[in-house]
């Protein structure tokens, strides 16, 4: 989990073409510590991750959806027949 929350905050920090230094001073924290959260080394406090979530101005929900999570493989009973499926 934590490697995808790293990733999600990092992309979305990109996006929004904010530095991690510049994303650490508006949050409080050093530099070193956001770059920790975003390799997924360390695990953000709920209050951490809230400031996160203010500063990029996207839900909390937006950083920590993981869009795998909602995507499988069925198999048809062993045929050849698969199909992807999507929860929305």
């Amino acid at each position: 989990m934590s490697k995808v929350l790293g990733n999600n905050i990092a992309s979305i920090r990109k996006e929004k073409k904010i530095t991690q230094q510049e994303l650490a001073v508006s949050i409080g924290m050093e530099r070193t510590s956001l770059s920790q959260i975003e390799t997924g080394a360390y695990n953000p406090s709920a209050e951490t991750m809230r400031k996160i979530s203010d500063a990029l101005k996207r839900p909390l929900g937006d950083i920590f959806f993981n869009p795998d999570v909602l995507k499988f493989e069925t198999g048809n009973c062993g045929h050849e027949h698969s199909a992807t499926k999507e929860i929305v």
